[in-house]
């Protein structure tokens, strides 16, 4: 009877007294030995298992003896099988327990499962974006690490919450509209879309939205994963930025060489005006704007230039920022109306950086500027502060795009009225503007950050209507001992003239007529030619003639690397100036590779040129005297 009840259970059951002998056992028991219910029977369990399986058995055999209570534990003695063991107390004759049943039912199925879930649980926990799990009335089930992260919302205060808890405000209840009517239709929802976060801010994601289907097709519930688009669209604002300045440097490079060949003879001719009036002429002070409007519209070019990547700066050299602010203030302060203060706090001597000055005192003075303009009428105070940093880890949240290390940090800071939220993240875009009056150009800014960006820095800005501005900049600090910036200090005209014969090659006849007109007025001979073949052979005909060639670098024919190449084969002596509007083929060092002693960039002041010669000259005199010694 007991063994055809026992076969009648689905568990594997048996029998057996206190010490383990077995009275009976169902088949599928003595089928875990390997062995028939009858050869099973009268052995002891014991016998058939190891020791430390025994101990658990036993153990738990007199906790059911002196508890009276069914005692259960997990056994996995057994190959590729998990089990559920229950261990139920039997009395035969009287008040004690003299007998136990055991049943044990397979429990491996189950825990396979259970691992599984466990696996795709942790997994759901240490993946980087967020999961939603809802159930079949979309509302929330489950929400992992990640998107308590992005959102500030625990699982604990959004579990059971209804889906539209994340979509608020309008545009978010229409994204979501179109979310569920996707969903209604069977059918999984892609895109991009907007949400709030528990602290009010919000947060831009790709997401999708899945149906989770069971037996048949039955919805079951749904799973939404996320993706922070935040850094993806900064990614892409920065690489439409990076476009824009490359699409801006390629049209300024296209059209320089031509525009500043048309102001070279402007401003050579307004030097030679101002040169020959006296001061009290009415023509003097015409000539004098037409100078300064000229060489603004220079400056506007090379600002426009400075955008491209082809740009070349000047020689880089280790020197303290505070020595350019001094420079700065010392022009600033001039044009400044009286209701505006000046403040500079210079909080550390290793205040050193290796670049060009010039770029520096460009950044400097677009920002000044700026601030200046900030506070125009109101009045206030510029605050110039230098600083030390140290960045020891790209998650800087003030400045995450600077690699760590030792920086200068330098800060411009105004009390005007503020940059206006929809503007801020627009004000690096070249040619836009938010000086209303039409004085701005749209192009400080967009400079200020190509400056930083060359030399590997980081630009912060902290603005709000009324509030001021403060721009923070930071510049890797230099070890190198700090150089005195060389500063040039104007030569009278008396000083700048010359005697020797010019040779001035340039495709443009205004820039000859212009140059004849200048030099000769410093005392210097010139010929001119507008073709590099036309120079050459001219040179070639009676080299001893001239005494100094000033040619430009892009020409028709013959260009003017060229043209120094072949003049030096002829006298490996002879002084060279080249010229240039804007080229990638040359620079100051590429010139002086080639052979030039000098570079000029057009438009340039015959004040300049004419210092230039007089330096060549003199030099070319002191080495003919020494040779003949």
């Amino acid at each position: 009877m007991t063994s055809a009840l026992l076969n009648a259970t689905s568990d594997h059951a048996l029998l057996m007294r206190l010490d383990s002998t077995v009275l009976v056992a169902n088949t599928s028991m003595a089928g875990l030995f390997h062995l028939p219910p009858e050869y099973l029977a009268h052995e002891r369990l014991y016998d058939f298992l190891p020791a430390e399986v025994v101990r658990k058995w036993d153990k738990a055999v007199r906790q059911v003896v002196e508890s009276g209570q069914t005692a259960c534990f997990e056994e996995s003695f057994f190959s590729d099988r998990d089990l559920d063991v229950r261990v139920h107390p039997v009395r035969t004759g009287g008040a004690a327990v003299d007998r136990v049943a055991v049943f044990c039912r397979d429990i491996t199925q189950q825990k396979a499962a259970e691992r599984e879930r466990t696996r795709l649980g942790s997994a759901l926990e240490q993946t980087a974006d967020p999961v939603i799990l809802y159930d079949e009335m979309m509302r929330v089930a489950y929400v992992n690490q990640a998107f308590e992260a992005m959102t500030g919302y625990s699982l604990k205060e959004v579990r059971g919450k209804p889906v539209a808890t994340f979509y608020i405000g309008p545009e978010q209840h229409e994204a979501l509209s179109r979310i569920l009517e996707t969903l209604a239709c069977g059918d999984a929802w892609t895109g991009k879309a907007c949400n709030t976060c528990k602290d009010g801010s919000f947060i831009c994601c790709h997401k999708t939205v899945s149906p989770i289907r069971g037996k048949g097709g039955l919805i079951l519930g749904y799973v939404s994963v996320w993706r922070d688009m935040t850094a993806l669209e900064a990614l892409e604002r920065q690489l439409r930025h990076a476009q824009k300045m490359e699409a801006l440097g390629t049209l300024a490079g296209g059209i320089a060489h031509d525009f500043n060949n048309i102001l070279s003879p402007i401003v050579l001719l307004a030097d030679i005006g101002l040169c020959q009036l006296a001061k009290d002429d009415p023509l003097h002070s015409a000539f004098e704007r037409i100078l300064k409007c000229t060489l603004r519209a220079g400056k506007l070019v090379q600002q426009i230039l400075g955008l491209s990547r082809r740009h070349e700066t000047g020689q880089p050299m280790p020197f303290r920022i505070a020595s350019i602010l001094d420079e700065c203030l010392t022009l600033l302060r001039p044009s400044l109306p009286s209701t505006i203060g000046i403040a500079l706090d210079v909080q550390s001597p290793r205040d050193v950086v290796m670049a060009d000055p010039a770029q520096i005192h460009q950044l400097v003075m677009n920002l000044c500027t700026n601030a200046a303009w900030a506070m125009r009428g109101s009045g206030g105070t510029l605050r110039l502060r230098i600083a030390e940093r140290e960045i020891s880890s790209m998650s800087d949240s003030e400045f995450p795009e600077a690699q760590p290390g030792a920086y200068v940090l330098l800060s411009v800071q105004d009390s005007g009225q503020g940059i206006l939220p929809e503007h801020l993240g627009r004000i690096f875009d070249p040619l836009f503007s938010t000086k209303t009056d039409g004085s701005g150009t749209g192009l400080g800014l967009a400079v200020v950050q190509n400056i930083v960006t060359q030399l590997r820095g980081a630009i912060r800005i902290q603005s709000g209507p009324g509030q001021g501005s403060c721009f923070d900049i930071l510049l890797p600090r230099s070890g190198n001992t700090p150089q005195e910036i060389p500063t040039q200090i104007p030569e009278s005209a008396q000083a700048l003239a010359g005697a020797g014969h010019v040779l001035v090659v340039d495709d443009e006849p205004d820039i000859l007529e212009a140059c004849v007109l200048g030099l000769s007025s410093f005392g210097y001979e010139v010929s001119t030619c507008l073709r590099g073949e036309e120079a050459l052979e001219l040179f070639r005909a009676d080299p001893a003639r001239f005494d100094v060639v000033l040619s430009d670098t892009t020409m028709p024919g013959l260009a003017g690397p060229d043209l120094v190449r072949e003049l030096l084969k002829i006298d490996p002596h002879l002084p060279v100036i080249l010229t240039t509007g804007h080229s990638d083929l040359v620079s100051r060092e590429k010139a002086w590779r080639i052979g030039a002693l000098e570079f000029l960039a057009k438009p340039f002041r015959m004040d300049e040129l004419a210092s230039l010669l007089r330096k060549l000259l003199e030099g070319k005199r002191r080495r003919r005297a020494a040779q003949e010694d």
